[in-house]
């Protein structure tokens, strides 16, 4: 059979690949034997596409993967276009089923731009748009998922079924904007179209949002039990049904019954299945939960395993672009064979350097603490591929595009920062532009350059970093020679751009963590601050600072613990008339000046309280006799009837003090009290102004 013979089978396992895939990957892995022997490259490109779908639609998503991407690789040289178009389709879809859907957004996007810029009919978009609308959705990006909706509603001769996916797309988003009165006409309109249909996917889908609309609107046990029961029937290994499972959960989070949020979001963490991208979201949430809710530390838990996910993300970038140069690594030698094994061998041989190459710098810039180190480890990685004296890296903030770290040979140079507006700069260009930048014979004319070197640059390279689609960074190398940067250095400045930006992005992320924790220990001390205060506030007397009535059963029971002791009460008798004759407020001051007096009086092991107006509360230890504790209470009285100085007047205040003992006069708080307070009025008929029950 000759080569159009195996295209027109391989076209026909295409179409039916859907129905029977074990058929389709048998025939095409014939074909690529024979493809490969004779050197038939479309044959072979087709046979590879074939291949990548028939493993995709068997969940052997690696596989699909590299087949995939060697037929994309194949139908460039070849330049199908309405194949390409498909072989992008087909790893998007792949990327969207296994969670990766950054990945799955760009090639749903250079699918179109094929489709587009060959000017492919607008029904051969319908699919790849559904999925690039899918993956906007999962990732948040619901502006841009509109705008792809608005562009699948203008694609004419639309089936039922692929309609009916339109209006579940548009339930979405309607649910997504919060307007209910949309959502149950959207949902109507979903009802109406699918019951005729023999859907089980759809009708699952529907049987979601009826149970979502319930729950978010209605009933909400109903709701959640009918969620529960679609979840039940959910299929695990698509990805999307995690992301609407995460939907339903943030309407319970937002809603009155958040522990039923939390609960599944629980659930949704605990299934293996589940993408990273989604895990990232889920913490992201309950981070933001817990700071509403003032729960610093959960909140902090979620921030941090949300960063690690992150970082698990950038590392899985990481291995995607060494096994997408791998990929690359074995067509170039697949389409080579077919011309001649030496040549072939003299590429593989550079791209094993190349790839060797690669993986030493990823390792030793992610193991870098700082700029520098970075800077530093680097250099030492680009001997023998790159002659540059000068390496500086920078970082975009704000507006400007700031080199924190310059390095000339072993010279640190002063920090250095240019405008993103200062558009005469290779730097400023390349961070715009988003690609490499670099002259083999430069001229110093108006650039902005680093470094101030007496000898005259002759090559530049700027390199943007990038992570997520961002630029972030620039990498830039100088050189006094001429035609350093050629095709070799450049191929690896590319592969390594994206595994510098991911270790900038670490260092970065790693500095506004520790600026966030800082943040977080500040706003806790103030908050133990805050509290020490009330609690202090709570217990002691503002006017005099003594502890006040409220504290006063805590002490007791601690002196009730210790054994005996006498309670002395005092008051102060003529307060009313103090304030009467010298003016209003007197009294305060007048408590002020003896409350301390009595503070520099009493020992600190005693007790002294003030438990209200006029009174004050004395404990001590037991002393040696009845005498000595009258004498005692006698010298207070005396001391608290001293002239005291307020508002430029003199003036006398007068006491009267009981004294009782424990346990001997009352076994409780409020019995001793009690007694203190008879012997308390008991004192102002006795001359001395004090009054011991014996």
């Amino acid at each position: 059979m000759n080569q159009e013979g195996i295209r027109q089978e391989l076209e026909q396992a295409l179409q039916s690949v859907r129905h029977n895939p074990i058929a389709a990957q048998l025939l095409a892995e014939k074909a690529i034997v024979r493809c490969q022997r004779n050197g038939w490259i479309g044959a072979l490109a087709l046979s590879n596409l074939v291949l990548g779908w028939a493993c995709a639609l068997q969940n052997m998503s690696d596989l699909a993967v590299d087949y995939f991407q060697r037929a994309n690789t194949l139908f460039k040289d070849v330049e199908d276009a309405e194949h390409l178009a498909n072989g992008h389709y087909g790893l998007g879809a792949v990327y969207a089923r296994i969670g990766e859907y950054s990945l799955a957004i760009a090639q749903f996007r250079k699918a179109l731009s094929w489709i587009v810029r060959h000017e492919l009919p607008s029904q051969s978009s319908l699919r790849i748009r559904i999925g690039l609308t899918r993956g906007l959705m999962n990732l948040g990006y619901w502006p841009d998922a509109e705008q792809e909706l608005h562009k699948l509603k203008e694609i004419s001769d639309l089936t039922d079924f692929d309609n009916a996916k339109i209006q579940m797309l548009v339930l979405r988003l309607a649910f997504y904007r919060g307007d209910q009165r949309g959502v149950r006409e959207q949902l109507q309109r979903c009802q109406e179209m699918i019951l005729s249909m023999d859907a089980r996917f759809l009708n699952l889908t529907l049987d979601y949002y009826h149970a979502r609309y319930n729950a978010k609107y209605k009933k909400h046990k109903t709701g959640e039990a009918e969620l529960t029961a679609v979840w039940a029937l959910a299929d695990r290994h698509n990805a999307d049904s995690y992301f609407l499972a995460y939907e339903a959960t943030l309407d319970f989070l937002q809603s009155d019954y958040p522990k039923r949020g939390l609960y599944w979001m629980d659930l949704l963490l605990g299934q293996s299945l589940a993408p990273l991208s989604l895990k990232r979201q889920i913490h992201c949430a309950l981070a933001h939960f817990y700071v509403t809710h003032r729960r610093y530390e959960l909140a902090t838990t979620h921030y941090q395993a949300a960063e690690n996910i992150s970082s698990a993300i950038r590392e899985s970038e990481v291995n995607l672009q060494w096994a997408r140069f791998r990929a690359e690594d074995q067509h170039q030698s697949l389409r080579n064979q077919v011309a001649q094994h030496s040549k072939n061998n003299q590429v593989l041989a550079e791209s094993n350097a190349l790839l060797q190459a690669v993986n030493r710098i990823a390792m030793t810039v992610n193991a870098a603490l700082d700029q520098e180190s970075l800077v530093r480890h680097l250099r030492e990685q680009l001997v023998g591929w790159v002659d540059a004296e000068v390496i500086a890296i920078a970082e975009v903030r704000d507006d400007r595009l700031v080199f924190d770290c310059i390095l000339e040979g072993e010279l640190r140079l002063p920090s250095d920062s240019l405008l993103l507006t200062e558009e005469r700069s290779w730097s400023v260009r390349a961070v715009s532009k988003g690609r490499i930048l670099f002259h083999n014979d430069f001229v110093l004319n108006d650039e902005l350059l680093m470094a101030e070197s007496q000898n005259q640059v002759r090559s530049v390279a700027f390199i943007p970093l990038k992570c997520e689609n961002r630029v972030i960074g620039l990498l830039s190398l100088q050189s006094h020679q001429a035609n350093v940067f050629d095709a070799r250095a450049i191929t690896l400045l590319e592969y390594i751009a994206p595994v510098i930006g991911i270790a900038l992005a670490n260092l970065l992320n790693l500095r506004v963590r520790l600026e966030l924790r800082g943040a977080l220990n500040k706003q806790q001390q103030e908050l133990n601050d805050v509290r020490k205060l009330m609690a202090h506030v709570a217990d002691h007397d503002e006017l005099t600072g003594l502890p006040n009535r409220a504290s006063l059963p805590e002490h007791f029971m601690r002196w009730q613990r210790d054994g005996a002791f006498s309670c002395l009460l005092l008051r102060i008798t003529n307060l009313d008339a103090l304030n009467n004759s010298v003016g209003y407020g007197m009294d305060e001051e007048i408590l002020k000046l003896i409350g301390q007096r009595l503070r520099n009086r009493v020992r600190p092991d005693d007790l002294l309280v003030r438990v209200s107006h006029d009174q004050f509360l004395l404990f001590v230890q037991v002393m040696k006799s009845l005498d000595t504790l009258r004498d005692f209470a006698g010298q207070l009285r005396q001391m608290i009837e001293q002239p005291l100085r307020a508002r430029d007047k003199t003036v006398a205040a007068e006491g009267q003090i009981g004294v009782v003992q424990y346990p001997d006069h009352g076994e409780t708080l409020e019995e001793l009290m009690s007694m203190a307070g008879l012997a308390l009025r008991h004192s102002r008929d006795d001359d001395t102004g004090v009054f011991c029950v014996e």
